[in-house]
């Protein structure tokens, strides 16, 4: 899932006049891993932001510009209940934690495909940890 950091990492790349893999390069990671930062497949950990940042001379907070919009978002998505009335689930959420927060998030970046077996599974451990009541 395309996200602002995402967008942010593309952004100044470009404006620094780098290609993906010089950037690559200058973080001693493989391009591969660096493209899936500005696809929005992966999400870089807080250090390789600030290494990051370090390479286009901006402040890390540059490259988290949005961000917390996307998370209200996100909770916003969550305390509506919508995808709990669209599933028809039984569950339902009366506050939100980071942990869940940051779970959303990662499920996000999954595909169809995923998102349905992390689902699946998700509910196969409920009913073992209810039928285990």
């Amino acid at each position: 899932m395309y996200s602002m950091i995402s967008y942010w990492l593309k952004y100044y790349r470009h404006e620094c006049g780098l290609t993906q893999q010089q950037v690559a390069d200058r973080l001693k990671i493989e391009r591969s891993t660096y493209t899936y930062y500005e696809t929005g497949k992966t999400k870089p950990d807080i250090n390789t932001l600030i290494k990051i940042a370090k390479v286009f001379n901006i402040n890390y907070t540059q490259l988290l510009e949005g961000v917390e919009d996307e998370l209200e978002a996100a909770v916003a998505d969550i305390h509506s209940g919508a995808a709990d009335e669209d599933e028809g689930l039984k569950y339902r959420t009366h506050a939100t934690t980071k942990y869940e927060v940051e779970l959303l998030f990662v499920v996000r970046n999954l595909t169809p495909k995923q998102r349905k077996e992390v689902m699946n599974l998700a509910k196969k451990l409920v009913n073992e940890s209810e039928a285990n009541k």
